[in-house]
C-alpha cells in the first residue's frame, strides 16, 4: 500500500512538472495545505484546541492563494510582506472571536498557541514551495525551470524518507530518540542521509540542465543539508503526534497515513532550498 500511494504521488508531481500551467501547482499545493490544517486541528481531541480552526483554514487558504498571485500577473508590491500581514490577520480574527467567551486562564493561551503555530507550520512552511516557483530560475536557454527545482527538491526529501525507512526496517536497532519517535533508528538516519545523495546525484544525471544552479559540489552538500533537515521535520511531527496521543495525522494515503504525515519533511526541507536558491542566484 505503502509503494502504490508513492507511485500515485508521482505520477501527480510528474503532471505538474510536464503541464507548464501554474493552475496545476495552484490546485496540488492549496489542496494539501486545507487537508494538512484540517489533520492537524483532528489531531487534538480536545474541542476546545479546535476553537480557532476556521480562522486557521480561512488565513491559511488567503496565503497559499496569495503566494500564487505573482504567477498569474499580478505582482503587487504589499504581496512582498503577505508573511506578516497573514500572521497579524491571524491573530486579530483569534482575539476577536475570543472576545466572545469567558477567559479560561493558561487554556486560553494554549487554544491561541494551537492555532497559531498551525498556521505557521504547515501553510507558511509548505509556502516555501510556491516561493520556489515563483524565483526568476531558467536553464542555459532561458527557459522557466523553476519546476524543476520544485521536482529536485520534492526527489531528494522523499528519498531521505524511503532511505529511512528501508534501512531502518532491515538493520534498524539503536534508537535514535525513543521518547519522540520510538521507530527511528541510527540505521535508518544512515540510510536517509544515503537516499538523498542517490536523489541527488541521480537528479542530476535525469535532469542536471534544467537545474544549472546545483553544482555536483552542490549536490552534495544539498543532500547533506535537506536530509538532516528532512529528518528533523518527520521528527516534529511526531512530537505533535506523541503529545496529542494519536498514530497518524489520517488515512488518506495507505500505508503512508494522512496528507500531513506526507509532508511533514517537505515542511522543512522547502524553506531550506528556498534560501538556498535565493542565495546562490545569480
Amino acid at each position: 500500500m505503502r509503494l502504490s500511494s508513492t507511485i500515485v504521488l508521482w505520477l501527480l508531481l510528474s503532471l505538474a512538472i510536464i503541464v507548464k500551467s501554474p493552475w496545476v501547482f495552484f490546485v496540488m499545493i492549496t489542496g494539501i495545505v486545507a487537508v494538512a490544517i484540517k489533520e492537524y486541528f483532528r489531531l487534538f481531541q480536545d474541542a476546545g484546541r479546535r476553537r480557532f480552526r476556521w480562522q486557521t483554514y480561512v488565513v491559511g487558504m488567503l496565503y497559499t492563494v496569495a503566494l500564487f498571485a505573482p504567477q498569474f500577473g499580478y505582482d503587487l508590491p504589499w504581496l512582498r510582506e503577505i508573511d506578516g500581514a497573514a500572521i497579524a490577520l491571524l491573530v486579530l480574527l483569534i482575539i476577536l472571536t475570543r472576545l466572545n467567551r469567558p477567559l479560561e486562564g493558561i487554556r486560553t493561551l494554549d487554544e491561541i498557541t494551537v492555532a497559531v503555530f498551525g498556521f505557521i507550520y504547515i501553510a507558511m512552511l509548505f509556502g516555501f514551495l510556491t516561493k520556489i516557483l515563483g524565483l526568476d530560475l531558467v536553464d542555459g536557454e532561458g527557459n522557466d525551470t523553476a519546476r524543476y527545482y520544485v521536482l529536485y527538491l520534492l526527489a531528494v526529501t522523499k528519498f531521505t524518507d524511503m532511505g529511512a525507512y528501508a534501512i531502518g526496517s532491515l538493520i534498524g536497532k539503536h534508537k535514535m530518540v525513543p521518547h519522540v519517535s520510538p521507530g527511528k533508528t541510527w540505521q535508518g538516519f544512515g540510510g536517509a542521509i544515503f537516499g538523498a545523495f542517490v536523489a541527488s546525484y541521480g537528479s542530476l544525471a535525469i535532469f542536471g540542465d534544467m537545474i544549472p544552479l546545483i553544482t555536483p559540489v552542490h549536490a552534495a552538500g544539498l543532500a547533506l543539508a535537506l536530509s538532516l533537515v528532512a529528518i528533523l521535520g518527520d521528527l516534529s511531527e511526531s512530537i505533535i503526534k506523541r503529545s496529542v496521543a494519536a498514530k497518524d495525522s489520517g488515512h488518506k494515503m495507505p500505508g503512508i497515513g494522512g496528507v500531513l504525515d506526507l509532508i511533514d519533511s517537505v515542511l522543512f526541507t522547502a524553506p531550506v532550498m528556498y534560501f538556498y536558491l535565493v542565495v546562490i542566484h545569480p
